[in-house]
């Protein structure tokens, strides 16, 4: 049953890094190559957490830095 939730898993994150992939209009600009990145992070952590139980944490620590990555604030140094 294990095996089955990870290839279900995959299965959803490679199509939606395809749809990603298909969307990308103008090539891989500043925003497209972190949309990817994103994407292929948070397909990575969710095999992590789903494959171990014990890296559960781990996984959630990466989710949380996309998240503050997403909604942090920007700083512009000069």
């Amino acid at each position: 049953m294990e095996q089955q939730i990870i290839w279900i898993i995959a299965a959803i994150g490679g199509a939606t890094l395809a749809g990603v992939f298909w969307k990308m209009q103008g090539g891989f600009g500043p925003m497209n190559l972190r949309v990817v990145g994103i994407v292929l992070i948070a397909i990575l952590s969710s095999l992590l957490a789903v494959a171990k139980t014990s890296d559960f944490s781990a996984a959630i620590g990466i989710l949380g830095a996309i998240a503050g990555y997403l909604f942090g604030t920007k700083t512009d140094q000069k």
